[in-house]
């Protein structure tokens, strides 16, 4: 009888819980999509949709690109016009091009955050976030995300419904293997648009940037115009510790990052009203520059095609935004989806209370004392961003992975 009931507890406390949700990694992806949306009623009251496609391809080195043309049926003033986009990760260099009143017209755009896939056209690379919202639901039995298990076309998918505090639904089918979103669907303001794709399996084919790509648009009489910004919204850093200097405090250092992630690049901002830009639009308002001088510290980490992102503030802003930031988390804990508290028990932030939630970008984490800010969102579960902020350490406390050197 006492092995029954032992046999028992295991069954319901260890035999039952589900397996952890695969963690994908994939290295390049190559296919097409459809973008529907609705027009306004017709003459008979019929809701018309108007749809664009195209294609999109990218690596795992950075290297993305991607088309979109409209469809040939009359469409909304702000449907976008036949593009053509790529990004060389190695030039930190985006080009693209469209075509208006018969004429090619380029943008190149160099040095813009964070520095990889940055194309003008959709993939499903944009919504990766969701992907590991429905990933950490299901570890978690997270009943927050309604998610169902299915088969498509032979291949196990989720699908998911979830809802923001913006009101927005959102519905998604991800590829339990892959991790890409196969359809998207976010009705807000009582508007539909869908978002289907339809990758090759098992492609290899890295993106090519087109020829010209690190040379600057001109016009030059043939019938092309263009022009090369600069983006200095970020300053790029070959280090952790240059970063540091840069920003005024030594940040810290991640050094538990989940397996087979490395710090792909580091950047300095202005805090552009951070940490509250970081919370979205909570009902306390911040009235003073909190930052007094310092600079944020962003660090991009990737594995494959998958991302994440970690923004810190120093001991300046992080000693005078105490009281802002504990009014902020309790007034928006009730708004934000799946919003929970947990105490770390390791790291440099040993003890404080980290609040986790999920966004559009992704499961989400924010940790404060009075020395640090820490905010956390992408491709992570939660349990992965505990761990994560778990393992921060000041500067030479701990290995962690280096960033590529900038070019």
């Amino acid at each position: 009888m006492a092995l029954g009931i032992i046999f028992a507890v295991a069954y319901i406390f260890f035999l039952r819980t589900p397996p952890p949700a695969p963690t994908p990694e994939i290295r390049a992806i190559r296919g097409t999509y459809v973008i529907e949306r609705p027009l306004a009623a017709d003459q008979f009251g019929a809701t018309r949709r108007s749809a664009a496609s195209g294609s999109f391809a990218a690596s795992a080195s950075g290297d993305a690109a991607g088309t979109i043309q409209p469809s040939p049926m009359p469409t909304r003033r702000d449907d976008p016009r036949p593009l053509r986009s790529s990004y060389d990760a190695k030039l930190r260099a985006a080009l693209t091009t469209s075509t208006f009143l018969g004429r090619d017209v380029s943008t190149r755009i160099v040095g813009a955050w964070p520095p990889a896939w940055q194309v003008a056209t959709p993939s499903p690379l944009d919504y990766q976030g969701l992907t590991a919202i429905v990933r950490s639901a299901v570890e978690d039995q997270d009943r927050a995300v309604g998610i169902k298990p299915l088969e498509d076309g032979g291949r196990k998918v989720w699908r998911a419904a979830m809802s923001f505090a913006d009101d927005d639904l959102v519905e998604v089918v991800v590829d339990q293997r892959s991790g890409l979103v196969l359809w998207r669907s976010e009705t807000a303001r009582g508007s539909t648009v869908t978002f289907t794709a339809s990758p090759v399996w098992g492609a290899a084919a890295s993106p090519s940037a087109p020829a010209g790509l690190g040379d600057t648009p001109t016009s030059d009489g043939s019938g092309r115009a263009g022009q090369t910004r600069q983006d200095r919204t970020y300053t790029y850093a070959p280090s952790l510790e240059a970063a540091g200097r840069a920003a005024g405090y030594e940040p810290l250092e991640p050094t538990l990052v989940p397996d087979g992630f490395a710090i792909r690049a580091v950047a300095t901002t202005a805090p552009m009203g951070a940490p509250g830009t970081w919370l979205g639009n909570g009902p306390v308002s911040l009235p003073i520059d909190v930052s007094d001088g310092e600079r944020q510290v962003e660090l991009l980490c990737t594995r494959g095609l998958t991302w994440f992102t970690v923004r810190q503030l120093g001991p300046k802003a992080a000693a005078r935004s105490v009281a802002y930031l504990h009014d902020t988390l309790l007034s928006i804990a009730a708004v934000k989806l799946s919003f929970e508290t947990t105490t770390l028990q390791y790291g440099a932030l040993s003890g404080a209370t980290a609040s986790t939630w999920y966004e559009k970008s992704g499961p989400t984490l924010l940790v404060s004392d009075e020395r640090h800010v820490v905010y956390a969102t992408g491709a992570l579960t939660r349990q992965e961003l505990v761990t994560l902020a778990e393992g921060l350490k000041p500067l030479g406390g701990g290995s962690s992975a280096s960033p590529s050197p900038a070019p």
